[in-house]
This record gives structure tokens, C-alpha cells and sequence, in this order.
């Protein structure tokens, strides 16, 4: 008996140690220009003339990992919405151009390398993070709904459009935007840096703050404000 429950245990902990263990697989997904992140997560995105997509974590967290084309959208989420990660996802992604990442559910994610081009659009819905490096683009679109967050973190843009529902927060004040467009809805808030003209609506208790020395048109109701912090 004594011999049996040893050799039980052992075969335990061997298995419980291969489950823990920390191993990369890639995937085989290209042709996308935008990425959707739906897990409890880091997404990291590199620009680079080669498609990767490549996923860290434990085996089985990473089995129920689906990776998929949605048109010319990468698609990253739960094969099982009821599973729950040992541990967090990390995913690798390296594309050509991007014009669109979305964060829906807990996730961060992260472009690292510097954004140009045209179009840009960005959104945040449930509790996550999204960050950016430099961005160079003409349109740029950021819609937070829920308690989620975007950071830039330089660059510049010609038109921008803000839309904030809940309780999120767009922290934009590291890059130069030449006209804006801002709504918030609910206690998110805003900070800026505009040039040209800021066009700001508020409901709610969130605030919108800019930098710069743009012409305002100012629509509030509720106990926000829109401020500078010149």
C-alpha cells in the first residue's frame, strides 16, 4: 500500500509539473491588417515585413487559445468563454501595417513599434488596456466602453474622433492631434493635445482636458467639464 500511494504521488507531481510548464507554439495566420484580443492577457504587436503570430502560456491554457481570420482581421479568443487561465496568455504578433486593434474583456495590448498610415482605429470594451508607441496616421478613432483605458504615447494625427461610455479613460496628451472630437458619456475622462479645433460634448461627470490652443466648442451636462491645462 505504502509503495502504491508513492508511486500515485509521484506520477501526481510529475504530470502536475508538465502541466505548469511554460511553452511557446506559432501559429500559422496572415493577410490580417487589424487584431482583435479577446482573452485575459498580453498582446504585444511589432510592425515587421513577416506575418508571426506566436502564443506563451501553458499547454492547456494555450489549447484553448483560437487564433483566427475574420476578413482581414486576426481574431485571438477563448475556444470555451466558461475557461478559466492557470496562468496569463502572452501573444506575439508581428505584422506589415495595422489600421485597427480592439481589446474586448480584461486584456492589455500593446503596439510597440511606430504606427503609420491612414486610418487607425482603436477600442477598448470591459476592464482593458491599450497602449501605443508613435503614431503617424491622418484618421484616428478611439472608443472606450466600460472601465477599459487607451494610452498614446507620442506622434500625431490630423483628425481624431474620442468616444468614452463608462467609467474609462483616454490619456492622449503625448500626441499632437490637429482637430478632435470628443464624447463622453458617464466618468470616464479625456486628456488631449490639440492644435486646431476641439470639439467636446460631456454627460456625465467626466472631464475632458487639452493641451494646446485649439478653438472650443463646449457642450456639457451633468457636473463635467472641459479645462485646459495650459
Amino acid at each position: 500500500m505504502k509503495r502504491a500511494a508513492a508511486f500515485v504521488i509521484i506520477i501526481s507531481l510529475v504530470f502536475g509539473f508538465s502541466a505548469g510548464q511554460t511553452v511557446k507554439e506559432t501559429r500559422d495566420v496572415k493577410g490580417f491588417t487589424s487584431v482583435g484580443f479577446g482573452i485575459a492577457g498580453n498582446l504585444y504587436i511589432k510592425i515587421g515585413p513577416q506575418f508571426k503570430v506566436e502564443l506563451e502560456g501553458e499547454k492547456g491554457d494555450l489549447d484553448e487559445v483560437i487564433t483566427e481570420l475574420s476578413g482581414e482581421r486576426l481574431q485571438i479568443k477563448h475556444d470555451n468563454w466558461r475557461f478559466q487561465f492557470r496562468e496569463k496568455v502572452t501573444v506575439y504578433v508581428t505584422m506589415p501595417e495595422i489600421d485597427g486593434l480592439g481589446v474586448s474583456g480584461s486584456g492589455k495590448a500593446e503596439i510597440l513599434d511606430a504606427v503609420k498610415g491612414e486610418d487607425l482605429d482603436l477600442s477598448v470594451s470591459g476592464s482593458g488596456n491599450l497602449f501605443t508607441s508613435d503614431l503617424s496616421v491622418e484618421n484616428l478613432e478611439c472608443h472606450i466602453s466600460g472601465s477599459g483605458n487607451i494610452k498614446l504615447g507620442g506622434g500625431n494625427a490630423k483628425d481624431t474622433e474620442v468616444s468614452i461610455s463608462g467609467s474609462g479613460n483616454f490619456n492622449g496628451e503625448m500626441a499632437k492631434c490637429e482637430t478632435m472630437e470628443v464624447h463622453v458619456s458617464g466618468s470616464g475622462n479625456c486628456t488631449c493635445q490639440v492644435t486646431g479645433s476641439l470639439e467636446a460634448s460631456v454627460s456625465g461627470s467626466g472631464n475632458v482636458t487639452y493641451t494646446g490652443n485649439p478653438r472650443i466648442d463646449a457642450r456639457v451636462s451633468g457636473s463635467g467639464r472641459v479645462r485646459s491645462s495650459n
